[in-house]
């Protein structure tokens, strides 16, 4: 399967199988027999239903078929749903329980990953789906959206989902208003754009609205004053009612945004290179919105010094009402150990304190939290069992461990671990972690007492869903090789941004056909805009391997305006070029973007939509 297809599966089966996209949790079951009661419990075993079931009349089997199949779909189990439902012959059924073998079957399909399948059931019922009532057309319309979300064509199903939200009861519309929500807001600003053009109705208010949540050029005013309008010119649209809310914290976050910003980075010692960069992306961003707004005044001074508190102290003495950095760690915690701040504080990286001052927060380009969303996503596949991976040494571990605990929180396990050097025995410790040798000892020991005709081919272990790998480029060159050879090219491997360098080159990375990796979005999407432009125009030769601190540092400018938003709203967020940025216990936290590598060439997977929780969409700021 393509991974964009898994990836979104991954998203939406689970909401799916659990009838949330199509049927509310609080509604009776998709079926129940008109004129006879329930029938008994749903057999534990697929074996065992069947079995019973066909000792029935065609009439019981029906309803005992449809009741079962919806529980098996409750307990996460859609292939064994779609084996009961493919037993029954639909040209048996009155309409009402049609419906329901369509919705299940198509529901089933879909938490087995397979969106083409429910597509053309849908299809091969269209007419006499016309001839239901409203209402099941809609839910069944639901179906079709979640199945085109699924295959990446978000807009065909955001078409659907608007188009059914007035046919909706009202609990399905506060689920379908939020799933609206979580497709607008992966659709890229280009995608976006785009799809206003051709749009009419209510489509094209979510679109618009959309647009003017994620213009990435808007500063605050400007937003209030847009969003004003849009609601004069929208009255009577379904999002109409998330309205006032995001404009109160608009206007609340235009009074306590910063005029004056203190900007702590080196320009001497060791990471003067790395402040450079920082220094580069905050001005890129910072002309970009002079151009569109009103800036704060931006005052820079060098913390490559040792006296952090001294140039914090400085920084308030001349009138700093924000102060941006510093960057090294220690100097962030020496900061952090003062209690309460003069001022609020955003520091460009993260500090291991549990307390912190309530006007402290962190920002940086965490491994740690890339190695936590690639457990997730192993998580959201089905996956139950991994191994890891990683290079010798303290930094290596602590992003192994960081993997661990978070795919151990989500019930996963890990079934194998290693550490690998590069060189010559490096091929020797994937061997050993993929159990090849002893594969090859059984089938030795089987050839010298047989003489039957029997496959004894060595083959990998086969206790692992995936593999997670953290490798700079050169040692994922060694390492995925090594794995093909050991017989797991089938094995997925996933890995941080650090196995990808950013820069084009086909003929080397070959070698990691396959793999698939989290990266920011600057880095994995080229997309035309104006800062991207901007940034081309000023720095033609890029920044090398600081490219990620100068898209960090375009990141750290915009939340100095955004920060009251992100700490006040729990469920807001700022689409960033680093990531989806959000807040949690005065910690950034990055979401990702995904990659994989195909013809030597690291490739974007299209974006996909997450189940919106209560029902509810997360609130997006501009960017």
């Amino acid at each position: 399967m393509e991974f964009r297809k898994a990836r979104l599966a991954a998203l939406l089966a689970a909401a799916v199988i659990a009838g949330c996209s199509t049927t509310t949790p609080t509604r009776t079951t998709v079926y129940e027999q008109p004129s006879a009661p329930k029938v008994g419990i749903a057999p534990a075993a697929l074996t065992a239903a069947r079995t019973q079931l066909a000792t029935m009349t065609t009439e019981a089997r029906i309803g005992a078929t449809l009741q079962w199949a919806e529980t098996y779909l409750d307990q996460q189990r859609a292939a064994d749903a779609a084996q009961l439902l493919a037993d029954l012959n639909p040209q048996a059924m009155d309409n009402a329980q049609r419906f329901a073998w369509i919705l299940l079957s198509g529901r089933a399909q879909l938490g087995d990953q397979r969106p083409d399948q429910a597509l053309a059931l849908l299809q091969r019922y269209e007419d006499e789906i016309l001839q239901y009532p409203a209402e099941q057309q809609a839910r069944l319309d639901l179906l079709r959206a979640d199945a085109l979300a699924m295959k990446g064509d978000l807009i065909s199903s955001l078409q659907q989902r608007v188009a059914a939200h007035p046919l909706l009861e009202e609990d399905d519309q506060d689920y379908n208003h939020g799933m609206i929500w979580q497709l607008l807001m992966k659709l890229s600003n280009t995608e976006l754009a785009n799809a206003v053009e051709g749009s009419s109705g209510d489509l094209r208010g979510w679109l618009t609205l959309a647009q003017l949540y994620r213009d990435p050029i808007a500063d605050l005013d400007a937003q209030v004053n847009r969003l004003n309008r849009w609601s004069a010119q929208w009255r009577t649209h379904p999002a109409t009612a998330d309205v006032p809310d995001i404009l109160d914290a608009l206007e609340k976050a235009a009074n306590e945004r910063p005029s004056k910003v203190a900007i702590l980075l080196p320009t001497t010692g060791p990471l003067k290179n790395a402040g450079k960069a920082l220094q580069e992306g905050i001005m890129t961003a910072y002309y970009q919105h002079k151009q569109n707004g009103n800036p704060p005044v931006l005052r820079f001074y060098d913390s490559g010094g040792d006296n952090i508190l001294a140039l914090y102290q400085q920084a308030i003495q001349d009138g700093a009402d924000f102060v941006l950095g510093p960057l090294a760690k220690e100097k962030a915690a020496t900061i952090a150990n003062q209690g309460t701040l003069p001022v609020t504080t955003l520091a460009l990286n993260y500090i291991d304190q549990d307390t912190l001052p309530e006007n402290f927060f962190q920002f940086g380009l965490a491994p740690e939290d890339e190695a936590r969303q690639i457990a997730l996503q192993g998580a959201r596949e089905g996956a139950s069992q991994a191994g890891i991976l990683y290079p010798q040494g303290e930094w290596g571990e602590r992003v192994a461990q960081a993997f661990a605990e978070e795919w151990q929180s989500l019930g996963g396990t890990v079934t194998v671990t290693r550490t690998y050097q590069e060189g010559p025995t490096l091929g020797d410790t994937v061997k050993e972690l993929l159990l090849v040798a002893q594969s090859q000892s059984r089938g030795q020991a089987v050839s010298r007492f047989t003489s039957l005709d029997m496959d004894i081919q060595p083959r990998r272990r086969q206790d692992m869903g995936f593999l997670f790998l953290l490798a700079s480029p050169d040692q994922g060159r060694q390492v995925k090789p090594a794995l093909n050879f050991h017989y797991a090219k089938d094995l997925p491997v996933y890995s941080t941004a650090l196995i990808h360098s950013g820069e084009s080159n086909p003929r080397r990375d070959q070698d990691l056909n396959g793999v698939r990796f989290v990266d920011m979005p600057w880095m994995l999407s080229k997309e035309d805009s104006e800062l991207r432009r901007m940034a081309d125009t000023q720095w033609p030769e890029g920044h090398g391997r600081y490219e990620r601190l100068f898209a960090m540092g375009i990141d750290a400018y915009r939340l100095q305006g955004r920060l009251y938003l992100l700490n006040t709203l729990p469920s807001s967020e700022l689409p960033g070029v680093t990531g989806r940025l959000s807040m949690e216990q005065q910690r950034i936290v990055r979401e990702l973007n995904w990659g994989v590598f195909i013809n030597g060439e690291a490739r974007a997977l299209p974006k996909v939509s997450e189940p919106a929780k209560n029902g509810r969409p997360r609130e997006i700021t501009a960017q």
